[in-house]
């Protein structure tokens, strides 16, 4: 009898819930049958290890563009911007792309076979770039090592505290992100400070012993505590790390060690990666964030080279520029997050989408050193909630059993536009009147992100209609409850 009644309340339930809310009976979440969970030491270590994580990985990229006016104008004289800024983007890129592997291996329980060989291979890149002087040195470590590295532990972190917060992830995931953003304040001031003292090789020596350090503080942190990682795949890993991709995500109520599936009947790993993009609202997202990312790193990715050449500032105050950047973006990540707790975070998504193409379009008017820090502060807010927010939208579109997946998938997608934005950017630029003319760079920058931005008013609009849907489920719930009482409440009195 119990054992049909849950069935009953499961199905009930699943067909008044949205079928993509983490919340949901459907995706296992206690929280959402009224159970408040309260937070410990163990859940905050996660949010701390996370911040590192962004400090070492996006902190770094978000100052790329120290690097880029550095290769420009000493180390990489003969290549053109364009060229050198792919030494960047690949280093994105594969933070997005390899995020489909490691997002896949979180949710499968794989955490420390993700979490280590990133940490490694980060540490490695760092270190073979303090001995790299030519282009493909560069690119080998920087770009790729460093990329791999950083994808292997960056979405399963993410993942690890969006499921440790499954109700309201938008604030902590904020709070985590903000490492990016101080990571953007330290490491271009300790670049331009250290330079002329030690020169490029100990520069990067130093990062490395810092980089080594934080990583070992961050995996402590991210592993303490319990895993919210489904416990049925932990207890069943199999012998091969890399055949879990062939297991699609289960309901959590089938017992699959009691159910033979039939070789044929088996999903395929297309399969499972297809399934993994389910739901209009999480595709359009997707969309969006690809447009959002394919003009989002331009005006980072050429700040302190459009300070320096065009405007002709010194490179220590162009180098200032990027830190007051990413001051912004400090203010950025967390205040847009708060409020996304309150307003959603798909509408704060929508909002700094739009916001950040308007700052981009009117960089083409900026013409001053006043002018353009002034403008970085702004554009750095901006930019923060722009690459921030979207880990919640897609959290809030997934279960906790493919969280990490989706996570990465959708990453993965943007990676591909990170990969060619500033490329593309650089390829625009002309030279005029003896200056170079960064219009046609910030037009591209500008309608890019715009139409990213119209692309994320779908999943803004469904996430709206599936909250309206949820409370009324919770209201109507409510009155048969109270109905059921009151009539209970009658029978007793007569009898």
């Amino acid at each position: 009898m119990s054992s049909d009644a849950e069935k009953d309340a499961r199905t009930s339930a699943e067909t008044v819930m949205p079928e993509n809310a983490p919340n949901s009976p459907a995706a296992g979440d206690g929280q959402a049958e009224g159970v408040q969970r309260t937070y410990g030491v163990h859940d905050y270590l996660k949010v701390v290890g996370l911040f590192f994580v962004y400090f070492i990985t996006l902190g770094q990229v978000s100052s790329f563009s120290t690097y880029q006016d550095y290769y420009q104008e000493t180390l990489l004289p003969d290549y053109t911007a364009s060229t050198i800024s792919w030494i960047g983007t690949s280093q994105v890129f594969l933070l997005g792309i390899v995020g489909i592997l490691s997002g896949a291996m979180h949710d499968r329980g794989y955490i420390h076979e993700a979490l280590c060989p990133g940490f490694v291979l980060l540490i490695l890149g760092l270190l073979l770039l303090s001995f790299s002087t030519l282009y493909w040195h560069i690119l080998l470590s920087q770009g790729f090592l460093i990329g791999i590295g950083g994808a292997m532990f960056y979405i399963p972190a993410i993942s690890i505290v969006s499921n440790n917060f499954a109700s309201g992830p938008a604030l902590p995931l904020g709070i985590a992100a903000s490492g990016s953003a101080v990571g953007g304040i330290i490491w271009p001031i300790a670049f331009q400070r250290l330079l002329p003292q030690i020169g490029f090789a100990w520069l990067n020596r130093v990062f490395t012993l810092i980089v080594l350090v934080l990583s070992i503080v961050s995996y402590y942190a991210l592993i303490s505590g319990s895993q919210t990682t489904h416990v049925k795949f932990l207890q069943q890993k199999r012998s091969g790390v890399f055949k879990f991709m062939s297991r699609g995500t289960k309901d959590e109520s089938t017992d699959e060690s009691s159910v033979e599936v039939p070789e044929t009947q088996k999903p395929k790993k297309i399969d499972t990666l297809k399934s993994s993009f389910n739901g209009r609202a999480y595709q359009l997202l997707c969309v969006g964030v690809f447009f959002a990312l394919l003009g989002y790193w331009v005006p980072l990715f050429y700040l302190v080279p459009y300070a320096s050449l065009s405007l002709g500032t010194s490179q220590m105050y162009a180098s200032y520029l990027q830190a007051i950047l990413n001051a912004g973006s400090l203010f950025g990540r967390i205040l847009p997050a708060a409020a996304g707790h309150k307003l959603g975070p798909a509408n704060i998504l929508l909002a700094g989408a739009t916001l950040l193409s308007v700052l981009i379009f009117v960089w083409i008017s900026i013409d001053s050193i006043a002018g353009v820090t002034v403008w970085s502060i702004f554009l750095g807010f901006t930019t923060g909630s722009v690459i921030t927010i979207p880990n919640a939208v897609a959290s809030r579109l997934s279960q906790p059993s493919n969280t990490g997946l989706r996570i990465g998938n959708m990453w993965a997608v943007g990676a591909f536009a990170e990969l060619v934005g500033p490329p593309i950017g650089g390829a625009l630029l002309m030279e005029r009147d003896g200056k170079i003319s960064y219009l046609g760079c910030q037009l591209f920058g500008g309608l890019s992100v715009i139409i990213g931005a119209v692309f994320l008013v779908y999943p803004a609009l469904s996430i709206i209609k599936d909250d309206k849907a949820r409370k009324s489920a919770i209201v109507g719930s409510d009155l048969e409850q109270r109905e059921t009482k009151a009539q209970s409440s009658g029978n007793d009195s007569r009898s």
